[in-house]
């Protein structure tokens, strides 16, 4: 039985399987090594010229350039096009000491955030490459701490991380997240667990102050977007009072509650999942808002609403570009939907309109804006460009890790 096979039947079966801190070199191509010397993390595969000694999918390897410069140790496997992230540009060990000193590190750069405060104990701890952990999130809700792993290699060493984590936050509980398609890509078996600790979902938290229930065994990505934060704070800040607002892909209701506290007149929250509109008007309860959700398509809503109706509207969509061969419909998509919200927006109202596709640019989806205004005879101007806030870091290199778009649009 080959080494990957045996891997992957233990991971399936809970077994401990320790990957090595191999002694083996990847060696980079001729011409391939800038990007890394100037901070990129990831090695992508054709940049491989050759793979030096003894060395298996989740091992630690050193790369080096053409030319046998060392320039950092990372988490290796053959089986993807990127086929060694980064972890360290120094010569040492990946053990449990190294991943707290990293957890440390992102404690720190945190608390400069003041994240947790006494408004907001939802935020991410660790952001993948941002701190320099390619391949793991650590979101925090609460006294909860939320982990998803999406390589082979940081799956190999969970329990390390796990007792990482529980060195730097004592949480009451700590849920790993599956990693879905990234599991399988890597070639590991993922689901959604108490890892340590005492089930206890939904998980209570704050963001800026509102009462919101995560839901990391049930709801989407950790369990709440984190990453929207500072552009749900934008709106209620926008929000002002006697304001008609409209939130489609409302999810947990963040955007709306933010403009129902601001004092809005009327505030319409549409996802057209039943848990989602339930989970809307909870929240409304439990911050004595005025909410009204409802279980719709987004598409089929705006379609039927009446022309120009609302003074602020914001469409947060799913992703609708997985992959580079789904940009074209992605496109067609984004500018169909911002269309309809384009026709629903009274004059002098604001669109916030965002993407998280990656494979979709900055450029592109401005592009894409411009397309729905005139598809929609409309006259738009965009004030502010909005993106996840500090607890999200990249480092500047890594453009990849840039996927989040958000636009701030006023309709003429």
């Amino acid at each position: 039985m080959s080494p990957k096979r045996a891997t992957n039947l233990a991971l399936a079966a809970g077994g401990a399987i320790q990957a090595r801190d191999s002694s083996g070199r990847v060696v980079l191509c001729r011409g391939k090594a800038r990007p890394l010397w100037f901070g990129h993390p990831w090695v992508y595969a054709n940049a491989v010229e050759r793979v030096d000694g003894d060395v298996g999918a989740g091992d630690i390897v050193s790369l080096v350039d053409h030319d046998g410069r060392f320039i950092g140790r990372g988490i290796f496997n053959p089986r993807s096009q990127i086929p060694v992230r980064l972890l360290t540009r120094k010569e040492e060990g990946i053990d449990t000491t190294f991943f707290a000193a990293r957890l440390r590190d992102a404690q720190a750069l945190r608390a400069r955030l003041a994240l947790p405060s006494t408004r907001t104990t939802a935020y991410r701890l660790v952001n993948s490459e941002g701190d320099g952990l390619p391949g793991l999130v650590v979101d925090v809700f609460g006294d909860v701490a939320v982990v998803q792993v999406t390589t082979l290699g940081l799956a190999l060493r969970r329990d390390a991380i796990f007792d990482a984590v529980e060195a730097t936050l004592s949480p009451r509980a700590i849920y790993e997240v599956a990693a879905g398609s990234f599991a399988d890509l890597e070639g590991f078996v993922a689901q959604n667990r108490v890892a340590r600790g005492e089930p206890c979902n939904p998980v209570a938290c704050l963001e800026d102050g509102l009462h919101f229930e995560a839901e990391p065994l049930g709801g989407q990505k950790t369990g709440m977007f984190l990453d929207q934060r500072p552009n749900r704070i934008r709106v209620g800040q926008l929000a002002g009072a006697g304001l008609r607002v409209l939130d489609c892909y409302a999810y947990a209701g963040g955007f709306g509650l933010q403009a129902a506290r601001a004092g809005a007149s009327q505030v319409t929250a549409v996802d057209s999942s039943p848990r989602a509109v339930a989970r809307i008007e909870a929240h409304a309860a439990a911050n004595g808002a005025t909410v009204r959700a409802v279980e719709a398509d987004a598409f089929r809503f705006l379609e039927t609403a009446t022309p120009m109706s609302y003074d602020l509207v914001v469409v947060d969509p799913p992703k609708f570009a997985r992959a580079r061969k789904d940009f074209e419909a992605a496109t067609k998509g984004y500018e169909r939907l911002n269309a309809l919200a384009l026709a629903v927006c009274a004059p002098g109202a604001l669109l916030v309109t965002c993407s998280c596709s990656q494979n979709v640019g900055a450029l592109d989806f401005e592009r894409i804006v411009a397309a729905a205004a005139k598809q929609a005879h409309r006259e738009v101007r965009i004030v502010e460009r909005g993106e996840p806030g500090g607890d999200h870091p990249l480092p500047p290199a890594f453009t990849e890790g840039q996927y989040l778009k958000v636009l701030f649009v006023y309709v003429c």
